[in-house]
């Protein structure tokens, strides 16, 4: 009988020190409340800048509750990047969607400037803008999620307009000698200077600017490789 008694409260001791579940409510309203306070940081006043301690008090909970989820302020880190990552490959996925029905010359110019307004709207948000300049400035810390970042973000939206512009040049839409070079060229022309002026300047231009730096964009981009009849 005391066998069985020991072996039951061996059982609870190990099933109590697992901890709450990741899917407890209060472990993730806990974890959510420390990404979005370490992202906050993070962006204001950088990863170096920025102590775990600090993240706690903002997220409202204490120095041990914060380490029970987090191992450290690296894996926070990670994790943020991580996020912005998921967005900017959302948002490539979601491409073909621009395209799902027939493009035609008629209806090129239209889908095009559509495609780039919202690209640089998502491109020239702040905290878009404040991650790259962190992600710069802590490469040395983290020198292969610099890498990681362009490879799930920059280069997948190329490569998937790329794909996309290769349907439309064998539909005769689009005359293209490389499909991944025009890629890359419609997002330079879409958002390229605003972009540049973000990052070095850290002064994102008005929405408006923006828009209309995009649609400009688009009629290079069709004055080099679409029929007269697109371009308007």
């Amino acid at each position: 009988m005391s066998a069985i008694v020991r072996k039951k409260d061996h059982s609870a001791r190990e099933h109590r020190s697992d901890g709450p579940r990741l899917d407890d409510p209060r472990v993730v309203r806990t974890r959510a409340a420390v990404v979005d306070a370490a992202r906050t940081l993070f962006l204001r006043q950088g990863y170096s800048g920025t102590t775990m301690e600090e993240i706690a008090a903002l997220a409202g909970i204490t120095k041990r509750t914060m380490y029970n989820n987090y191992a450290d302020k690296a894996a926070l880190f990670t994790q943020i990047v991580g996020d912005f990552m998921a967005f900017a490959e959302a948002f490539a996925q979601g491409l073909p969607q621009e395209f799902a029905d027939d493009v035609t010359a008629a209806t090129l110019a239209v889908t095009l400037d559509d495609l780039a307004r919202r690209m640089a709207i998502a491109i020239l948000r702040p905290e878009v803008i404040a991650l790259r300049r962190l992600l710069i400035r802590e490469s040395g810390a983290f020198p292969n999620l610099g890498a990681e970042y362009f490879e799930r973000a920059p280069r997948q939206v190329i490569e998937a307009l790329a794909k996309e512009f290769a349907s439309l040049d064998k539909a005769g839409v689009l005359h293209l000698s490389d499909a991944r070079r025009a890629a890359a060229q419609f997002a330079y022309l879409v958002v390229g200077e605003p972009l540049d002026r973000a990052m070095l300047l850290g002064a994102i231009p008005p929405e408006d600017e923006v828009i209309a730096c995009a649609r400009d964009g688009v009629r290079t981009f069709l004055a080099r490789y679409a029929d007269r009849g697109a371009r308007d």
